[in-house]
Order: structure tokens, then C-alpha cells, then sequence
């Protein structure tokens, strides 16, 4: 059965786009690395290690494809949220994006049949590991030298492998004996990449770039090495279906990444600053 599945991933999508506009605010109310410790940014956290553990179940029976482009839709959460929050204006154009975004994550959802456990190839966590180790001293030694847009390629290529060794994955009876697994230590190391390169990425770079970049990346490339290494493949008959929603989904979201909700934090500064204009007169 599909649906619990399904639910995981859309309910990990909330949690990422709600834990964006919690740190946001957080980053609102401290600064330095007071922020670390402030309540908000604690809560967001916290919901992004539920959120990346919803995204673990999803990927036991969900294809990479799916489950990566229904993670993308966490934008539309953080872009909502920040309407809210910091009273963030979009426009129509914006609204009509997402709207799109949700039909295609809907119609990729319906096209999705159910998976074969997977079964990686014998040396698929070698080379996992090989690929964390070499793109994380590529972030290391680029961490202060390479362009935004370069981190966020890095970063995107450290949550595609997070992807694909949660795809390999087997969670066992006993939750807690997971811990010897490697490809448990590969998904938290490669997310901890990802997460750091991410965040340098926006310190310097504008947020639309920086998303978009990473967003194409960790949808792409583990949905299609999926559909190589795993035999991941949409419902009979749904085969256009699902590259048409895809395409869809995914175009929508890039777009969504330059609208001023993708950045809750940049966004609450500007309305500051109009709020500041008008009290200045």
C-alpha cells in the first residue's frame, strides 16, 4: 500500500518548509552564534530530524524521483508560511507557480506504482562512501574559495547521495540496531555535507541561484541513477505521465526559488525595512 508512503514524504516536505521559516525567525531574534541556541532555531531543528526521518520510511517504497520532487514542495510551505509570517506580498505569477508545482507533485504521486525492495549492487556502499568522502574535502577545501553557486552544486550532490543510500537502506525490526548499517552513516555524514556547503552557499549567493541549483541537482541525479541502480519505474502505462509531471513540478519549483518567500529570512528584513520607511514617513 502506497499511501503511508506517500504521507511520509508530504509530511517530511512540511516539516523541511516549516523548520526554514522557524530558523528564519530565529535568525531574526539573535544574532552571531546565539542563534544556535535560540529556542526557534532548537524547534527547527529538531523538525528538520523528523522531517529527514519521515523521508527515510518514504524511501522504502517510494522511487527516488517521487520522493526527492515531493521533498522540492517544501518551497511552496516556506514561501506560504512567510506570507504569513512576515507578511511577504507575491504575486499572482508566484501563486499560479505554485499551484502547478502541486499538480505535478500530485499527478508524479498517482504515477508512482509500488517498488521492489531494493536490492544495490555488491559494492554500491563502497562507492557511496568514496563519493561522500571525495565531494566532503571538495567542500572543505572549497568552503571559502568557491562561488555560491559551486557550494550549492557540492551541496546538492552530498544530498543526492544521502538519497540514494537511504534508497539502499534497510531499516530493521529493531529501529535502533540501524546504527551499524553503513549506509546510515553515509546518509547522516553526506547530510551534514550537504547542510554545511548549503548554508556557506547562501552566507554570499542569493537564495534563488543557490536553491534552484540545489533543488534541480538532488531531484535529478539520484531519481535517475534510481531508475539505473534500483529498477525504481512509474505505475504501467503512466511512463509519460510521470516525466510530464516531473517536468512540471520541477520547472514550477525552480522558478519558485527566486520569489522573495523562498527566503523567510531575507524576506523579514525587507518587510523591516518598508516597515521602517513608513514609520520614517
Amino acid at each position: 500500500m502506497m499511501f503511508p508512503y506517500l504521507a511520509a514524504a508530504i509530511i517530511a516536505s512540511i516539516g523541511y518548509g516549516s523548520a526554514s521559516v522557524l530558523e528564519a525567525m530565529a535568525a531574526r531574534r539573535a544574532r552571531g552564534s546565539k542563534i544556535y541556541t535560540h529556542p526557534l532555531y532548537l524547534t527547527g531543528l529538531a523538525l528538520d530530524g523528523l522531517s529527514w526521518l519521515a523521508s527515510l520510511i518514504a524511501l522504502q517504497q517510494l522511487t527516488l524521483f517521487t520522493v526527492q520532487a515531493l521533498l522540492s514542495g517544501s518551497l511552496i510551505i516556506t514561501i506560504l508560511l512567510a506570507r504569513w509570517v512576515f507578511s511577504v506580498r507575491l504575486k499572482a505569477s508566484a501563486l499560479w507557480a505554485m499551484s502547478l508545482m502541486v499538480l505535478g507533485l500530485i499527478l508524479l504521486a498517482l504515477s508512482t506504482g509500488p517498488q521492489q525492495a531494493a536490492v544495490p549492487p555488491a559494492n554500491f556502499t563502497v562507492l557511496l562512501v568514496a563519493a561522500v568522502l571525495i565531494v566532503g574535502v571538495g567542500v572543505v577545501l572549497g568552503y571559502r574559495r568557491f562561488a555560491p553557486v559551486g557550494l550549492s552544486i557540492f551541496a546538492g550532490l552530498a544530498a543526492s547521495i544521502a538519497a540514494l543510500a537511504a534508497r539502499g537502506l534497510h531499516l530493521p525490526a529493531d529501529w535502533w540496531m540501524v546504527i551499524g548499517e553503513p549506509l546510515m552513516w553515509v546518509v547522516l555524514l553526506s547530510a551534514v555535507i550537504a547542510m554545511a556547503a548549503y548554508t556557506r552557499a547562501l552566507e554570499s549567493g542569493s537564495v534563488g541561484p543557490v536553491t534552484a541549483v540545489f533543488t534541480a541537482i538532488e531531484v535529478l541525479i539520484p531519481g535517475l541513477i534510481g531508475m539505473m541502480v534500483f529498477g525504481d519505474a512509474p505505475r504501467p502505462g503512466w511512463e509519460v505521465c510521470k516525466v510530464l509531471a516531473l517536468a512540471l513540478s520541477l520547472a514550477a519549483g525552480l522558478w519558485l526559488a527566486w520569489q522573495p518567500g523562498a527566503d523567510p529570512e531575507a524576506a523579514s528584513e525587507q518587510n523591516s525595512n518598508d516597515n521602517q520607511k513608513v514609520v520614517g514617513g
